[in-house]
């Protein structure tokens, strides 16, 4: 290995090459923290927090809008990567994440728009302090945002960056550590998902980004865990509610379906297959060849679109067919995509209805009100919601 560019982890303010890494598709290999070490480093911070205070709130609020107008427009030295530019940036994103550069700068501005908001809700809170691990996940850097809102409370953060999208995590950290953030109180914790329950126990507070499964782990107190997703977005039409289907199309594929508000479910309290062909319509509108500038889509690896594409097509029958024209996955212009797309179910016990995926893809079915409220339940977006309350724990 030596010589090979692999990207490190940050342990106590230095910068450590662990002998355990793992591929990232498009980028340079990325180390992974054994176990031992993230107990250790865990108790050597406790050990040593009063060493290290942060700067007032208001220093650190300066320091992080300074971090993220470089994230977005600047040159950030990025460890072992030199220094990217936001052109560079660009490029990194579109071979990891197969993001195209609209995406990136949009995504790039909401992290900048969530830190003014979260500066704002929190600005008669008390600091937190103690240790907050972000874990992040691949579809989205926007996730970020869990990282400015640690540092802002005053807690040191550790963040688990996505094994398959490292870089956008890297160079938040490249920005942080180059307007002067204490460097003893960052760590960047690239770990096998072995490891996450130990740095769950190593720290004071979790911010996870993933699935459902971690709160069920046995053995682990997570009382002070903060899971954020799968949202299962779903939209509910009422029984004379009208259609807009660009409005819905959009609720779809906006964000290259890559958010957890992005829309997986439609239900209709009444026949929906008219109304359901005309957003399929619109879905095979949107152009991936030159992008549409107002949809644009991200690119996938090749194994990776065709494992997404058999999982669809696997859980399709029986009871499902597909109202979107083109076929799932398509080749253009050198790079392969997930086609935004549409499907009919019969029923709400469908197995892809809920099913969250990386790219545009909704389910619609017909249902009554049961039914569709069952659907809003397991769901943590509702938008719009047609009940007169929204089932508990659904945000609408």
């Amino acid at each position: 290995m030596t010589g090979e560019t692999v990207l490190p982890l940050l342990r106590a303010g230095r910068w450590y090459r662990s002998m355990d890494t793992v591929p990232v598709p498009g980028g340079p290999p990325l180390s992974l923290a054994p176990e031992i070490l993230i107990r250790d480093d865990g108790a050597r911070l406790r050990a040593r927090r009063a060493a290290t205070p942060l700067p007032s709130r208001a220093r650190r609020l300066e320091l992080l809008r300074e971090a993220v107008a470089l994230f977005r427009h600047g040159r950030v030295p990025v460890e072992s990567l030199g220094v990217q530019d936001a052109g560079g940036f660009d490029e990194a994103m579109r071979a990891t994440a197969g993001l195209p550069p609209a995406l990136v700068r949009r995504w790039s501005a909401m992290l900048g728009e969530r830190l003014e908001e979260l500066a704002e809700e929190s600005a008669d809170a008390r600091d937190s302090g103690g240790l907050t691990l972000v874990s992040l996940p691949a579809n989205t850097f926007t996730c970020l945002e869990g990282v400015l809102e640690a540092a802002l409370s005053g807690a040191a953060v550790w963040i688990r960056p996505s094994r398959r999208e490292p870089l956008s995590s890297a160079r938040l950290l490249g920005a942080l550590l180059s307007v002067g953030w204490p460097p003893e109180t960052l760590g960047y914790y690239p770990s096998a998902p072995r490891a996450l329950p130990t740095l769950i126990r190593a720290t004071d507070r979790q911010i996870v980004y993933g699935g459902d499964g971690l709160a069920a782990e046995p053995a682990l107190d997570t009382s002070s865990l903060d899971l954020r997703g799968p949202g299962r977005a779903c939209v509910i039409v009422g029984a004379r509610e009208p259609v807009d289907p660009e409005d819905l199309a959009a609720r779809i594929a906006r964000d290259a379906g890559r958010f957890c508000t992005s829309v997986c479910t439609v239900v209709f309290l009444r026949a929906a297959e008219a109304d359901a062909r005309r957003v399929a319509a619109v879905l095979d509108g949107i152009s991936l060849d030159p992008p549409d500038p107002r949809r644009p889509q991200a690119s996938w690896a090749e194994a990776d679109a065709a494992r997404m594409a058999a999982f669809v097509s696997d859980r399709l029958a029986p009871g499902g067919r597909v109202l979107t024209r083109r076929p799932l996955l398509v080749r253009s212009g050198g790079m392969t995509f997930l086609a935004p797309t549409l499907v009919h179910v019969d029923d709400v016990g469908h197995p892809l209805v809920g099913c969250e995926l990386p790219f545009p893809l909704a389910v619609v079915v017909s249902t009554d009100e049961a039914g569709a409220r069952g659907v809003a339940a397991g769901s943590r977006f509702v938008h719009p919601a047609c009940f007169a309350t929204v089932p508990e724990g659904v945000s609408s």
